[in-house]
């Protein structure tokens, strides 16, 4: 069964895509194929002619996605959700930002690319057909993260409080489109903790413009008083409308905002 399939490769080729498949090796790298080959050059070589005949696909350099035996030979790709996981390996990261608020019904747009927020590198990669920004961020916006399961891997992304927070400091579409959005949300998500996100996210505009949404969706004020406090007295006014560069309009003294169109 295996020749037939694999027919039109080599012994070698055989026996590292069949062990690796074996031994349920979704990625293999340079050094596995180094191992099971014994060879660096012949490693190497095998690895590049695999990735070309698209039994392999390239994440990184010296790292590969398995395609799987049963798959058709140049059709087959995983979830992009699974692939951008396994493209960050170790590094902590979530997929986050246009790639996540289609999935909790922020948005009917589909994403063209595949946002990853991580601590580590600026990359744009394309990896079959799909499209890939991994973004840096600081260590101090990596929370509000949750795994959800698909086909088998638990992939990274940010939770439907912190996706919303990120709605508000990277929104898509119109501000007056993100404004019916947080009045929507408000029903269906945990308020506590979405202030909590709030308070700890330290880009102060953002904190301001979803207190000013969250008073005006009719939120109880005690709840959102610590969100108040973390502004402070002497911060400067923030133009609520983030699309608009002007910064004429009236004051909300209690959210330091300027209602700037």
């Amino acid at each position: 069964m295996v020749k037939n399939r694999y027919s039109e490769l080599s012994k070698d080729a055989v026996y590292l895509l069949s062990r690796s498949e074996f031994e349920n090796q979704k990625v293999i790298t340079t050094a596995y194929a180094v191992k099971v080959l014994g060879n660096y050059r012949k490693a190497t070589r095998l690895l590049d002619r695999l990735a070309k005949r698209n039994r392999l696909i390239q994440l990184n350099r010296g790292k590969y996605l398995v395609v799987p035996l049963k798959a058709p030979n140049q059709s087959w790709m995983p979830h992009e959700f699974v692939v951008a996981s396994l493209w960050m390996g170790e590094t902590t990261y979530y997929i986050g930002y246009g790639s996540i608020y289609n999935y909790w019904g922020f948005t009917e747009q589909i994403p063209q690319k595949v946002v990853i927020l991580n601590i580590d590198k600026n990359r744009i990669r394309k990896i079959g057909k799909i499209s890939f920004l991994a973004m840096k961020i600081s260590s101090e916006k990596m929370f509000g993260i949750t795994k959800i399961k698909i086909d088998d891997e638990f992939v990274s992304i940010s939770d439907q409080e912190r996706s919303l927070v990120d709605f508000i400091y990277k929104p898509i579409g119109s501000w007056e489109n993100v404004q019916e959005i947080i009045k929507e949300q408000i029903k269906k998500i945990n308020i506590e903790k979405f202030v909590d996100y709030l308070y700890k996210f330290p880009v102060i505009a953002v904190r301001k413009r979803a207190g000013y949404m969250l008073e005006l969706a009719g939120v109880n004020l005690e709840e959102l008083s610590r969100l108040k406090s973390s502004i402070g007295k002497n911060s400067s006014y923030a133009p609520f409308n983030p699309f608009i560069k002007s910064r004429k309009g009236t004051v909300n003294k209690n959210w330091k905002i300027i209602l700037n169109g």
